[in-house]
């Protein structure tokens, strides 16, 4: 139809992928692999992580300190002791996600860090250039 003004509607595929408070964090991990680049047993440290950030986040409005609690040295034993991988690997992961913007010295970026509240959808778009 000639003289048609309509826009082509910015989302062309929507893919819903089910998912709980408990795994979510390992699920989003899977999705941005492509970006962070870390291997599964990685992620399950990395998906860790997130749930402990998200835990102190719920009684700690303060974002900064936030990331203080949670790469104090205390915690990060904690969360080693919890996904059980040596002190050595832990440092390794670390590095890994320093070096690949996951974390800037000792907080997450917010490219990697999703906010999901329990029962409410988390939405993500992702918009692929076509450069031919």
């Amino acid at each position: 139809m000639e003289g048609n003004t309509a826009k082509k509607p910015l989302v062309d595929g929507i893919n819903t992928i089910p998912t709980n408070s408990e795994n979510f964090a390992r699920t989003w991990l899977e999705i941005m692999k492509p970006f962070h680049k870390l291997t599964a047993r990685e992620m399950d440290f990395a998906a860790a992580m997130l749930n402990r950030r998200k835990e102190i986040a719920e009684s700690v409005s303060d974002q900064s300190l936030v990331d203080k609690l949670l790469f104090n040295d205390e915690t990060k034993e904690s969360i080693r002791n919890e996904v059980g991988i040596s002190r050595a690997y832990m440092q390794g992961i670390l590095h890994k996600m320093r070096e690949n913007g996951m974390i800037n010295g000792r907080r997450f970026e917010p490219n990697f860090l999703p906010i999901w509240e329990k029962g409410k959808p988390f939405r993500m778009l992702f918009v692929f250039t076509n450069e031919d």
